[in-house]
């Protein structure tokens, strides 16, 4: 979970040569996990949010603002309902010494990257399928934060169209991303690289001995 950015604290490392480890596999594992968290949301942004925002300009007829709107409140009810009201509940029925309030905050604090590391779940001396809790736990922490980090993308879109970044003096969200994907710039451009390297040479192109000066 260091890559993770929580970082619980319930499990540290003791010796020199652990925390030694801790560090270096922090720094390679936390620019690796924004990169796939960056390219992922991207890519949903283009599936998830402009397109939903085009449909409701096109077929409803509404204004780009008021479509937008309309989309953000849609998707902060779904991640509300996805990514805590519906997993606090099944960590409720599983960790039998939590309540719902202690599930909604323990969800709430790991999809902020708080990690305080007062509630961890799977650590019931009696735990059934451990480890298949901890990985699906550790799954639910990477979708829930590129669920977040897609709402917080769309809200900073929808602050753009309302002039809000600018009032504040905020960066503008990408331009670049509304047109096309980093995914698919890159393989777009190994494309053109094989096109350009198989194209056959033009005879009439070449230089001939005959026009060299002696």
């Amino acid at each position: 979970r260091l890559s993770f950015l929580q970082g619980y604290g319930h499990t540290t490392p003791l010796s020199d040569g652990g925390k030694a480890f801790s560090i270096v596999f922090a720094l390679l594992g936390v620019p690796f996990t924004m990169l796939v968290l960056t390219a992922s949301v991207q890519r949903l942004m283009h599936q998830l949010t402009y397109r939903t925002v085009a449909m409701c300009q096109r077929k409803p007829g509404l204004e780009q603002r008021t479509a937008a709107t309309v989309h953000f409140i849609v998707m902060l009810a779904l991640s509300m309902v996805i990514f805590f009201v519906i997993p606090a509940v099944i960590f409720t029925a599983i960790e039998e010494t939590w309540s719902y309030l202690d599930s909604f905050y323990f969800c709430f604090i790991s999809l902020c990257t708080i990690g305080l590391g007062d509630y961890v779940p799977g650590e019931q001396p009696d735990q059934k399928l451990r480890s298949f809790y901890k990985i699906a736990v550790m799954v639910y922490l990477f979708l829930g934060l590129m669920g977040m980090f897609l709402l917080l993308r769309t809200f900073h879109k929808l602050a753009d169209l309302y002039g809000l970044t600018s009032f504040f003096h905020l960066p503008h969200c990408e331009e670049d991303e509304d047109e096309e994907p980093i995914v698919n710039a890159i393989q777009d451009s190994s494309n053109e690289t094989d096109k350009v390297a198989r194209k056959p040479l033009d005879v009439n192109s070449q230089v001939s001995y005959s026009s060299i000066n002696r």
